[in-house]
């Protein structure tokens, strides 16, 4: 092109942003001819005119200029478009970075076709242009610095386009002919900013011009974190404007966001960046109902971040699974209906260059991922989160919901399909085959060998406890407070985490009149009697500021099942206070040690509890009251280091050979055949939503005493058809 490019900065606050902002586009030259139009907009930082003025005396091609008054940003905008009659604009926030040949490839994107009027990048935060979480902003992915990840995206997306019901502003390029066509942005409606480009981009539809997205373009923009309740008043109004200016607006972004038409380019570049990652690849194989297990793939995942990169796979509805790009919710994942999709899953993990492949739980998943060790030529571990591969029985408990070693007296919400040798000889394909079969606890372990001799065990804590040790030293109950001792229970309690056990103490306590208090920070599987008080579920991040409220002096676990690690353990020793927990699963193994930790029998009666509660309350020494954490002696620290340590391949190892890419056509005729197989999901998805709806209201007091009229075999019942079984299965129950 032969015209010059005005890109145009409006300048009000942030100066440091603005610094970075500049700086990038200075730094990166281009072949298009342009010039850098900053606009103060009688900025409030008195140092921000003398920055601005230095920038522009050092740059040829910078243009300042100062609004005697504050115009908004709508107003500071216009000025900027008005100042050329041929010059076509790119609008940029202050609060962006660019990269690379990135004006250059804007410029290739609005002349692709004559039609097009404007064009935006993608962003990190950049509602319809996101990546790589689409509609929703994020960071830059980690360890890809900005022109690093704008190369991947001119590389893999070379030229392409997607048309969009509307540019961002952020980074908005418009040519100059549809700018003229369209007119300036609409001051008198949208003066002080939100909406004025979603408003022209539509007058410029409506006109004939097109609005794309840049594919093979990324241009990083902070955003601001959170909005002030003016300007989300501001971007409610501007909402309204719209739906009456351009009734149809918010339809065409919602089908925009349903078809989602960029996502094979968002997938490319996700795709190229594993390929392209020096870290290992590892695949973890995981259940729907997230939990321990859940928590344990993310925290491997951001303890080994420097050193791997994690995909996860997890079914949906029992049916087809979702490849997550990453551990979190809110990851990229695509959908592949198995066992019909198998060969195209298989084909595009072999494109990745994976190191290894790790199976957290097979709980809904299609068998046929078991063979993808051997389709993938790769080595693969086995954590026992919890008894399933025994006899598909999470907690080997009894209809009591206590521990019971009798495999035929026990009563799994998961019954089995076949006989338990059968059962027991389908997991030997898993446990006997993988590498390692790793357990959080030596109890597991033991457990394990007794129907599984053969496998290789190892044992070692999950990775909060390689983080934290040693953990913070154990404090001291409260003193001179003449009240009853204080006992909290926490979490979510079902018969086997102990709910009934705590029921029966706290009535039996107030019956005696004994000074003994009970709190329950969680909720119970049913409504407790009132002698325990209840504070509710909680989020783990809140967890010290309702300890401040309760003032607990001892924590109380009432597990009747053998756990194999337990989260809430690692919650409590974080705070250090004093606690009591039965001789069952991980707990004595991992207390061992530790002051102010008892161990009892799980199977001690309710008369027992009561007499220990009572020689605790006259024994334990005192403290001060304080904020948590308390200082007292340190204890030792422990845990085997073995995620940090041996986990992943010894980085001196040989690489392995990068498989090639799959092809672009490949992977866009699997992207629609995911689209056309997650369609059919619907029902299926209707009922997730009811199981999810209903677990919800369970939390709730109501829920909980409609609950309590439910009996716990049914309630098992019901979560297991709404959570595992097709559709056509509970329509002909």
């Amino acid at each position: 092109m032969s015209r010059q490019i005005d890109v145009i900065v409006p300048v009000y606050g942030g100066r440091e942003a603005l610094q970075r902002c500049l700086d990038s586009v200075l730094a990166c030259p281009q072949q298009t001819d342009y010039r850098l139009v900053i606009i103060d907009d009688a900025s409030p930082d008195p140092a921000m005119g003398d920055y601005l003025k230095s920038v522009a005396a050092r740059h040829q091609q910078v243009l300042l200029l100062e609004n005697p008054r504050n115009l908004g940003f709508v107003g500071t905008v216009n000025r900027g478009m008005s100042l050329s009659r041929d010059n076509d604009v790119v609008l940029l926030n202050s609060d962006t970075e660019v990269a690379n040949d990135w004006l250059d490839r804007l410029v290739a994107a609005a002349y692709a076709d004559d039609r097009i009027g404007t064009v935006t990048p993608f962003s990190n935060n950049a509602t319809i242009c996101s990546f790589p979480r689409f509609c929703q902003s994020s960071d830059l992915p980690q360890h890809w610095p900005l022109a690093e990840l704008d190369h991947v995206f001119a590389e893999v997306n070379a030229g392409e386009q997607v048309d969009i019901p509307t540019g961002v502003g952020f980074c908005q390029y418009i040519r100059r002919d549809c700018l003229e066509q369209t007119g300036l942005f609409d001051e008198q409606r949208f003066g002080r900013g939100y909406g004025e480009e979603n408003d022209f981009c539509r007058r410029a539809a409506a006109l004939g011009w097109r609005n794309v997205l840049c594919c093979d373009t990324f241009v990083f923009h902070e955003g601001g974190v959170s909005f002030s309740h003016e300007q989300e008043a501001r971007i409610a109004r501007a909402q309204e404007i719209l739906r009456e200016l351009h009734p149809d607006y918010h339809l065409l972004v919602e089908q925009h966001v349903h078809e989602d038409p960029a996502l094979a380019y968002r997938v490319r570049v996700l795709l190229e960046m594993l390929r392209r990652s020096p870290r290992k690849k590892v695949l973890h194989l995981t259940h729907h109902l997230g939990g321990g297990t859940k928590k344990h793939i993310r925290e491997l995942s951001e303890w080994l971040s420097a050193q791997m990169d994690s995909l996860v796979i997890r079914p949906v509805e029992g049916l087809g699974i979702e490849l997550a790009f990453g551990c979190d919710d809110e990851a990229p994942k695509l959908f592949f209906d198995l066992p019909a999709m198998y060969p195209q899953l298989v084909r595009l993990l072999g494109s990745l260059g994976l190191q290894r492949i790790h199976f957290h739980h097979t709980l809904g998943l299609e068998t046929c991922l078991w063979g993808l060790p051997d389709d993938l030529g790769l080595p693969f571990d086995v954590t026992l989160h919890d008894y399933y591969f025994i006899n598909a029985h999470p907690s080997q408990t009894d209809a009591r919901g206590r521990y019971t070693p009798d495999l035929q007296t026990q009563s799994s919400a998961y019954p089995l399909t076949v006989s338990l040798e059968e059962w027991q000889e389908n997991q030997k394909r898993l446990l006997y085959g993988a590498e390692r079969v790793i357990a959080p606890s030596a109890w597991t372990v033991n457990e394990y060998q007794r129907y599984f001799p053969d496998a290789s065990y190892h044992v070692a804590w999950h990775p909060d406890s390689e983080q934290h040790m040693p953990w913070p030293p154990s404090i001291n109950p409260v003193a001179g407070e003449r009240r009853p001792l204080r006992v909290l229970v926490l979490g979510a309690l079902s018969p086997e985490k102990g709910a009934d056990v705590l029921e029966s103490v706290a009535v039996e306590a107030r019956r005696r009149e004994l000074p003994l208090e009970f709190h329950l920070l969680g909720y119970a599987y049913r409504p407790l009697d009132v002698a325990v008080v209840e504070h509710g579920a909680y989020a783990e991040a809140d967890l010290m500021q309702h300890l401040e409220r309760i003032q607990p002096d001892l924590v109380w676990f009432t597990a009747l099942w053998p756990e194999t690690y337990s989260y809430t353990l690692s919650e409590i020793l974080l705070t250090g206070l004093p606690l009591v927990a039965p001789d069952l699963g991980a707990f004595p193994e991992r207390l061992q040690g530790r002051p102010l930790s008892w161990i009892r029998s799980w199977e001690s009666s309710t008369a027992d509890w009561l007499d220990w509660f009572m020689q605790a309350a006259g024994s334990l020494p005192e403290r001060e009251p304080g904020p948590f954490p308390w200082e007292a002696q340190p204890w030792p620290e422990s845990g085997s280091g073995f995620y940090r340590q041996d986990y992943l391949p010894d980085p001196a190892a040989a690489e392995m050979e990068m498989p090639a890419p799959v092809a672009n056509s490949w992977l866009d005729e699997l992207l629609r055949e995911s689209r056309r197989a997650q369609a059919g999901q619907g029902n299926r998805g209707f009922r997730e939503q009811l199981l999810i709806h209903l677990l919800s209201l369970r939390q709730g007091r109501v829920g909980r005493l409609v609950s309590r009229l439910v009996p716990v075999s049914v309630q098992r019942k019901l979560k297991r058809k709404l959570s595992r079984k097709p559709l056509h299965e509970l329509r002909r129950e």
